[in-house]
């Protein structure tokens, strides 16, 4: 099946129906199945996000690391957008095994970490699982065995509580694989008691993936498991055992992957290479070489053909496969380091793209706010008021403020002082605001404040307080002998605004200095 080939789906085809069969591709070892499924639910923008996650999963499953890294950062992104951090933390959980398999190993810790916060916090359990296995497979790259371990077995509950089997036994099994670097390490390190009880926990482990596989039906899972548990056997001195295990399941290319073959040939080697039984190995090792589905696992089958040919006492063979190892390395040493540039090459057009659209976010921001603000006082200004009265005005009130005699400022001072004036005036009135009131200028030497949810009665008490702190703030400071009042219109109701300015008029006409808001006993302000 070709990539990007559409899949025939037999009912009522929806993006979410694509998705859920796409993911059941995937359980059962299908990526170009899954991938062709999910390139279809791309094209719905709703579902392009979970979409592309899935596509990413397909990509790195076939060794295409700068495309998953693509894919698995587009998802990221419009999973962000939409405000969805369970397909977000799945996206990242692919971006960041993408990285680890390009060398990159500090950022695919950053975004495992990242991937596995953003699915905690999402409440949905079933996406921590991804997350915990990206940072596991990190863990394992450092040589943090420990957290590895620690990390799986809380990756396996997390599965065993949502009830999904299938990544229980993945979990299981990468656990068993960081419990068995535990025991290499021991080995190592002379601890021979530690190293073999760690061998045989690891074992345990391997072992009942193995069985869940099994009983679900997944043939490359069973193989991956049973093969690791075979090389378990063999480092525990069972490498019979280990032997017959691997030949209790017959290898069928019709049935599975080349990598499933490569792996069992590989690991049958090593057992007869234990067993002392060098023909076998050399046979092993060498179909394994030939059915190798990749330069690096052909690298890993040259490097053990040529020990097997030296433990057989054939130097001459030895050298031979020793020379395609060679080969080998440097053409993989140069594809890794190519593949390694365009994974490189991604994530800084992918940090650039973004770098970008927060720097044309923060321009639009700034025009926007350039647009809805006064430049003098950095008030709102008349259109950001009017959009917001276009809101709805019930159990609103405004005051419409004007200064006393401005004209005469600007004459008998300059226009300099006129706008310190407007400035300072601004500045008393956002300290005279509650929050979530709006202070705008209004035009001119005029302003306004939109109180919210304020009754007529509360909001002429607050209009008066305005009025004291214009006419109680030491203007000499502006410029000497200066003093500034200031007249206030008080409405609500349907017409506020033009209620409003005829009361402001109002209140110029009975002297200035004043405050004049709806007709009821106590709720005229003058100046004393």
């Amino acid at each position: 099946m070709s990539a990007g080939s559409e899949v025939a789906v037999a009912g009522v085809v929806t993006p979410a129906r694509l998705i859920r069969l796409s993911r059941e591709r995937l359980a059962v070892s299908d990526p170009e199945g899954a991938r062709a499924l999910a390139e279809q639910a791309r094209t719905d923008p709703g579902a392009r996000a979970e979409a592309l996650s899935i596509i990413a999963t397909c990509r790195r499953l076939r060794d295409e690391y700068p495309d998953a890294l693509a894919a698995a950062q587009e998802a990221a992104e419009l999973a962000r957008a939409g405000g969805d951090p369970a397909v977000e933390g799945r996206a990242r959980s692919e971006a960041a095994r993408a990285l680890l398999a390009a060398g990159e190993t500090s950022e695919a810790l950053e975004e495992s970490t990242a991937a596995l916060a953003l699915a905690e916090s999402s409440g949905d359990l079933a996406a921590t699982i991804p997350a915990m296995a990206a940072v596991s497979y990190v863990y394992l790259v450092m040589q943090q065995f420990d957290l590895a371990v620690q990390l799986c077995e809380r990756g396996a509950e997390v599965a065993r509580l949502v009830g999904d089997e299938l990544a229980e036994g993945v979990m299981l099994d990468t656990g068993g694989c960081a419990t068995a670097a535990l025991a290499i390490a021991a080995r190592a390190g002379g601890d021979e008691e530690t190293a073999l009880a760690h061998a045989e926990d690891a074992a345990e482990r391997c072992r009942s993936a193995m069985l869940i596989a099994r009983r679900l039906g997944h043939r490359r899972n069973e193989a991956s498991a049973m093969a690791n548990l075979a090389e378990l056997l063999t480092f525990a001195g069972r490498a019979g055992e280990g032997l017959r295990l691997l030949q209790s399941l017959t290898l069928d290319p019709d049935r599975d992957s080349t990598y499933t073959i490569t792996h069992h040939l590989d690991t049958r080697g090593q057992i007869h290479l234990a067993l002392e039984q060098c023909g076998e190995a050399v046979a092993a090792f060498t179909e394994a070489l030939e059915r190798a589905e990749s330069k690096g696992a052909a690298l890993t089958a040259a490097e053990h053909l040529a020990e097997a040919y030296e433990r057989c006492g054939d130097p001459a063979a030895a050298l031979q496969a020793f020379k395609q190892f060679h080969q080998l390395y440097c053409q993989v040493a140069s594809e890794t380091a190519q593949r390694n540039a365009r994974v490189t090459a991604v994530r800084m057009e992918t940090e650039l793209a973004k770098a970008t659209a927060e720097q044309e976010r923060r321009r639009a921001d700034g025009l926007l706010r350039i647009s809805r603000e006064d430049p003098l006082t950095a008030l709102a200004n008349r259109r950001r008021l009017d959009d917001e009265l276009a809101g709805g005005v019930e159990g609103h009130a405004i005051a419409l403020i004007d200064v006393d005699h401005f004209k005469q400022v600007n004459d008998r001072y300059s226009h300099q002082t006129g706008d310190e004036v407007l400035r300072t005036l601004a500045a008393l009135l956002r300290t005279g605001c509650r929050t979530g009131d709006t202070a705008a200028r209004y035009g001119g030497e005029e302003f306004a404040v939109l109180f919210r949810d304020l009754p007529d009665a509360e909001a002429v008490e607050a209009a008066a307080r305005i009025r004291h702190l214009v006419e109680q703030y030491p203007w000499s400071t502006v410029a000497p002998g200066l003093t500034i009042t200031v007249s206030i219109g008080v409405a609500s109701g349907p017409d506020l605004l033009a209620l409003a300015d005829l009361r402001l008029y109002e209140a110029k006409h009975a002297g200035r200095n004043r405050v004049v808001g709806p007709p009821a006993p106590g709720v005229t302000d003058r100046a004393a």
